[in-house]
């Protein structure tokens, strides 16, 4: 028997289970990872900054009460440095081989969480007259949360260390890539 306070599998065997679930003894490697990995990376700091640097603009967009408005942007604001801390441990992942199917599991669940708190509490005004930059917004995020959902299945079949930064992976002529 276990201990109580002992867990069951460790973050090794836990990333181990995660990263081989339903794969082949030996699977070939994504050379797609690092495009979807840099495009993510990417978006989500382009997110961050006008999080950061716009707060107040972002929010009159998403309400028009002012006191409601002023209360979004010191949240929108929060979240700017929230996924600013994401990204940085998403990146150290990615480049170091730090869990990544436990990073990128995390932060698809955080991810989803996110989008449906977001529904309830920052978008009702904007679901209610939805406009097309609003729908593609939407589109925008399903689309990057979906991708890190594939990183997270895909972990397992990480490029090597040096061809991580490689966005012209796919392209590339190595049989061993």
């Amino acid at each position: 028997m276990n201990e109580p306070d002992k867990p069951l599998v460790s973050a090794a065997e836990l990333e181990a289970l995660i990263t081989g679930w339903g794969r082949p003894e030996r699977p070939s490697v994504d050379k797609f990872f690092p495009v979807r990995f840099w495009f993510l990376a990417t978006l989500v700091l382009t997110y961050a900054v006008a999080l950061l640097l716009y707060p107040h603009v972002l929010a009159s967009r998403l309400s028009s009460t002012p006191t409601v408005a002023q209360q979004m942007a010191n949240f929108l604001y929060f979240r700017g440095w929230f996924l600013t801390g994401v990204m940085c441990i998403g990146v150290y992942a990615y480049l170091k081989n730090w869990y990544p199917g436990i990073v990128f599991g995390s932060f698809t669940l955080v991810g989803g969480i996110n989008l449906i708190f977001d529904l309830f509490t920052v978008y009702p005004e904007r679901l209610a007259n939805p406009t097309l930059g609003f729908t593609l917004l939407m589109l925008l995020r399903l689309l990057a949360l979906s991708l890190v959902f594939v990183s997270m299945r895909n972990a397992g079949r990480l490029p090597d260390e040096a061809d991580r930064r490689n966005i012209f992976l796919p392209w590339k002529n190595d049989p061993n890539a």
